[in-house]
């Protein structure tokens, strides 16, 4: 079959990328510059690209850079005896610089098997004029000498002829296959770039050397998230850090050096100005509307999650690590290499094991359930908020996010404990409206909870009530527990009692809280029962 002729416009077309063409031909500067590393942030990027100069150069160009980079974060530096000095940046439209195509090999890929799903069509529509001819001699409507073929060998050459059809549509099928993934790659790998970066940088070069430029992106980060496994027996949990990596910059990271930092430089920079202090009489508010029937509430928006394919990258063993007074960073051993799209890098940092107090904490005048928990001291270290995996002497439990605090102390949640049956006996009031002493009015509350352990083991257990506490000197209140509470301000909180039992196995143990508030009677009192 002779080959196609080139398609109108190609010659003009080569006419106008003919000098960059013999740029890359004669390994000008910029064509040998390539991305060396990626240190990803959280929300950001700093992506390292470098260019080998020879002596006497004055100049290191790098082009064909996506204008998904801030112009004005570049920065140049010199290895070896060269010196950078001047950095010019400009921008191009990206029908302006079509030699800027990040697919340029994906098109050729592509038009492959385009020129081969063409030539298989080709194939096959022949085919079709052979089946048409010879259904015509099979019905007397060729003259010649067909029609003086025998019937059998017009079907031995009709079920041929169909063999042949049938074997080229699934050829053709095959290589659409092939084509659609490769045409998404191409569409994710270019999609969103609408114009591209030149970096020119003044250098001195006695010697060669190499010029590394440095550019910032927004279009680039990594989502920590966590597994915690707790081994309730010994006490102990073991996290493991994860990272999820994901870049759209607009051009595929090819074996790049990986490195991960939690250092946040989206947040803010500085401290606004102090708000003063201000006392001043309060307008009174004007009279609330009461509605028939509240409004429904508007739905809740899904977490959104990035899709796309995702390859796994775990470790035994932890990443090499560098701590500063600002970050904490990994460092991935062995070359990666991440597309410019949906792909997710999933990898494995470290796994770190910490000794925990394991019990089961109640908050029964909330929810008559208990929950259990994982408290221990706050560790040295940089940890990003993201979600957590929860595991449960090697059970998945479910996930919840996580984010470490400043206190000492650290709480990890593990889900429902039922181990822990809890009971709550209805509230006895004593007063209401008609308690007035005076000119005070006085209600009595009483509350009554039961624990039991339905395990064959002891459990340690908290139980957490949140009382009544004043504000104002006029309001009183008397407070008998039974058994006392070890905590009268549990974490500091002002009227929030802390008890800690240790229930045996199938033991119960009734707990009581009795309030008696007292406020002037014509006084409104917020959180009045």
């Amino acid at each position: 079959m002779p080959a196609a002729s080139p398609p109108r416009g190609f010659f003009m077309r080569l006419n106008r990328c003919t000098p960059l063409v013999l740029a890359l031909a004669s390994g000008g500067l910029w064509a040998q510059a390539r991305i060396t590393q990626a240190l990803v942030f959280p929300g950001g990027a700093e992506v390292q690209r470098a260019t080998a100069v020879a002596a006497g150069a004055q100049e290191a160009v790098f082009a064909c850079i996506p204008n998904r980079y801030d112009q004005g974060g570049f920065r140049a530096q010199g290895v070896g005896e060269v010196r950078v000095g001047e950095l010019r940046v400009e921008s191009f439209d990206k029908d302006a610089a079509p030699e800027c195509s990040s697919t340029a090999a994906l098109d050729a890929r592509i038009r492959a098997l385009e020129d081969q799903q063409a030539a298989v069509t080709a194939d096959r529509q022949a085919l079709d004029l052979l089946l048409g001819y010879l259904k015509g001699a099979g019905q007397g409507e060729v003259k010649g000498g067909v029609q003086a073929a025998t019937g059998e060998s017009i079907r031995r050459q009709g079920a041929e002829a169909l063999k042949q059809q049938h074997l080229l549509q699934r050829r053709v099928e095959d290589l659409e296959r092939q084509l659609q993934p490769l045409r998404l790659q191409r569409e994710a790998e270019a999609g969103g770039v609408d114009g591209w970066l030149r970096v020119s940088v003044r250098v001195q070069a006695p010697q060669g050397g190499t010029v590394q430029l440095t550019g910032r992106t927004a279009h680039a980060g990594w989502e920590p998230s966590y597994r915690a496994d707790l081994d309730s027996a010994k006490g102990s949990v073991q996290l493991e850090r994860r990272a999820e990596v994901a870049q759209s910059t607009g051009e595929p990271w090819r074996d790049v050096k990986l490195v991960l930092s939690t250092r946040q430089p989206n947040r803010a920079m500085a401290l606004a100005d102090p708000r003063p202090w201000v006392l001043e009489p309060l307008a009174p508010r004007p009279p609330v509307r009461t509605m028939a029937a509240a409004a429904p509430a508007a739905p809740m928006l899904e977490k959104v999650m990035v899709t796309g394919s995702r390859l796994a990258a775990d470790v035994d063993a932890n990443l090499p690590s560098f701590q500063s007074d600002f970050d904490l960073q990994f460092s991935v051993p062995n070359p990666v290499t991440v597309a410019s799209g949906g792909e997710r890098r999933s990898l494995g940092l470290e796994r770190l094991n910490w000794p925990v107090q394991v019990f089961t904490q109640v908050q029964p005048a909330a929810q008559a359930q208990g929950y259990l928990v994982a408290r221990f001291a706050r560790p040295e270290g940089f940890f990003p908020s993201g979600v957590v995996q929860l595991m449960r002497d090697g059970e998945f439990v479910g996930r919840t996010s996580f984010g470490l605090g400043h206190e000492a102390e650290q709480a990890l949640f593990f889900g429902p404990d039922d181990r822990v049956r809890v009971r709550v006996e209805p509230a006895q009031r004593d007063g209401g409206n008609a308690g007035f002493i005076g000119s005070r009015r006085v209600l009595s509350v009483k509350r009554a909870y039961v624990l039991e352990n339905t395990s064959g083991k002891p459990l340690a257990v908290q139980v957490v009530e949140a009382g009544p506490h004043p504000q104002h000197e006029d309001i009183q209140v008397q407070a008998q527990f039974n058994p006392a509470p070890a905590l009268n301000a549990w974490r500091d909180l002002p009227g929030v009692r802390l008890w800690t039992l240790t229930l045996a196995p199938k033991q119960s143990q009734r707990l009581t809280a009795e309030y008696q508030l007292s406020a002037p009677k014509d006084m409104a009192v917020a959180g009045w029962p």
